[in-house]
């Protein structure tokens, strides 16, 4: 015997709307993600880059959004602490750069990572990735103390990894 959907209306409705409810975005207010953040006023600038992020930001679309636009970001500030590296005479900046250099690496490795853990709905993994970020770039901003661009370079990726780590934590059902 073949077995159909049930033949009843509003077992149908209910139905449907149930399979629509487990497929639906999550949408969480840019205020509730930025009071999370330790520099508010940054979180909001940096949300509301992400598409159609004023209607409330649908925390896997951004999180997508975020971890491939901070790896671009982190692409663009290796180029630069590289140009500072070839553009030096002196030995001591060209190894305090090239240490923030592998300092670079590691964040584009753990923005890659990050993103294969959201993939793999492993949020936890996500958010200990963001940490990753944030503490190289802390670590470059040490050494790179005579470049105010590489140094607004890394706050602005410090600020994206934190809203990583906070929508994994929306991702993971802590908020």
């Amino acid at each position: 015997m073949i077995h159909s959907f049930p033949k009843h209306p509003v077992l149908h409705v209910t139905f449907l709307c149930f399979v629509f409810s487990l497929c639906s975005a999550r949408t969480v207010q840019i205020g509730d993600i930025c009071s999370k953040h330790d520099n508010p006023s940054s979180c909001n600038t940096i949300i509301l880059s992400v598409p159609g992020a004023i209607e409330g930001v649908d925390i896997g679309s951004a999180s997508l959004y975020l971890i491939n636009t901070a790896h671009v970001n982190a692409f663009d500030t290796i180029t630069l602490i590289s140009e500072i590296i070839r553009n030096s005479s002196d030995a001591q900046t060209k190894q305090r750069y090239s240490s923030c250099t592998m300092d670079y690496t590691d964040v584009l490795l753990a923005l890659t990572q990050a993103k294969d853990s959201y993939s793999s709905g492993n949020y936890s993994d996500m958010n200990f990735n963001g940490a990753v970020v944030t503490k190289d770039v802390k670590d470059c901003d040490t050494k790179a103390y005579d470049s105010d661009q590489v140094r607004i370079d890394n706050q602005y990726l410090a600020d994206f990894s934190m809203i990583i780590m906070i929508l994994a934590d929306f991702l993971a059902g802590k908020y």
